[in-house]
């Protein structure tokens, strides 16, 4: 039986939401913001859902940031959970009994993503208040670290519209690659965990992908396999029939 949903989605009209956000800054003599380097990608929905995919999926898997290249000249992921240090493209294909991708394997990762009805996205669009001229901005936003996002002060969040997303698509389950809650995404998971808890729909938080704060454990990948699947990984909606927990022993 189809569940009923509360009417707690938000109507979004943005039009070209970069190009806005861009005049708007520019009327206030301040530099370019950074945006998400995926924001507005030509496999994600226009305007100002950029930072979503335009396929079905049942599944989401939502992270933080991933800054341009502008600000970051190496970041040379091609898509979500693509640099060098994470391990999601090995670890998320094993949930479906499926091979490991090549974290640049773009072509792969969205035959994967689609036929497993997944979906990827990110919180925040865009920092709007980051001057690229202002070094101490530079350096907080090259280290990727999410603690340094809360040195800003003015975003543009996604949030709205992933809870969009989650309403339209009927998506099962709800899944953060980050187990803290501190600012500045905190208050955005809340708002979404709420969400999906007055619609009955299941949420998880996972350790991150890049196996931060995993501690103790070799090898990694098979430590945050058995990490994952008892924080919410057993839940997948493509988990495969054969997939086995004993499978990836660690220690």
């Amino acid at each position: 039986m189809k569940k009923s949903k509360k009417s707690f989605f938000i109507k979004i009209n943005l039009g070209s939401l970069k190009n806005s956000i861009l005049f708007f800054n520019q009327l206030k003599f301040i530099n370019m913001p950074c945006f998400h380097k995926f924001f507005g990608h030509y496999e994600h929905m226009p305007a100002g859902n950029g930072l979503l995919p335009n396929w079905d999926a049942d599944t989401l898997i939502i992270g933080t940031f991933n800054p341009e290249n502008e600000w970051t000249p190496d970041n040379d992921a091609n898509y979500f959970y693509g640099r060098p240090r994470n391990l999601l493209w090995e670890l998320l294909p094993r949930f479906a009994n499926n091979a490991a991708i090549h974290r640049q394997d773009i072509d792969n990762q969205y035959d994967f993503l689609q036929s497993n009805h997944i979906a990827l996205t990110d919180l925040l669009i865009s920092i709007d208040d980051a001057n690229i001229e202002n070094l101490q901005h530079l350096n907080w936003i090259r280290n990727y670290k999410d603690t340094n996002i809360n040195n800003f002060h003015e975003f543009t969040w996604n949030t709205e519209q992933i809870v969009n997303f989650i309403h339209f698509k009927n998506i099962q389950a709800v899944y953060f690659t980050k187990l803290g809650g501190e600012a500045p995404f905190g208050e955005q998971m809340t708002f979404i965990e709420t969400f999906c808890d007055a619609n009955n729909i299941l949420h998880f938080r996972l350790n991150s992908p890049s196996g931060q704060g995993l501690g103790r454990g070799r090898p990694k990948i098979n430590k945050l396999t058995d990490r994952w699947f008892n924080q919410g990984g057993n839940q997948f909606p493509f988990l495969g029939l054969d997939f086995n927990q004993n499978d990836f022993p660690w220690n």
